[in-house]
């Protein structure tokens, strides 16, 4: 009898319900466990009671922004392994392609599904290698 395998856990936070949508729709449909957050402060929170596998986080967002709930999700989690953090944003920039790749990776709004799940797949996949 094969033990089933519970989906790694996804919390993904962002202000626009829109994109929210979007997200879960792809990431459940390739078998990942998704939470959604609408700021912040909510992902904190989530980020506490669900110890995710990695976050996707909106830059802007109202009541804390996407920098400020990184820094406090990592203070949580820094028990577990490297937790990969995935930035969102609509913003372009230098610094924050360079604090995506140290932080797990940045992209850019508009995201195509299919760089989505290969960006999660492969911070998965180096997370879980890293952890063993």
């Amino acid at each position: 009898m094969e033990i089933p395998v519970d989906p790694m856990k996804i919390l993904v936070a962002d202000d626009s319900h829109t994109i929210c949508t979007l997200l879960r729709r792809c990431l459940t449909g390739a078998g990942y466990d998704v939470i959604l957050a609408h700021d912040g402060k909510q992902a904190v929170e989530l980020a506490k009671s669900e110890l995710p596998d990695l976050v996707i986080l909106d830059i802007q967002m109202p009541e804390m922004d996407g920098y400020a709930a990184c820094e406090k999700i990592l203070a949580i989690n820094q028990q577990r392994e490297r937790l990969p953090i995935i930035f969102l944003t609509k913003r372009d920039g230098e610094h924050l392609a360079t604090l995506g790749s140290e932080m797990g990776a940045y992209l850019q709004k508009p995201v195509c599904e299919e760089t989505l799940l290969s960006t999660v797949r492969a911070l998965l996949s180096r997370s879980s290698t890293t952890s063993v």
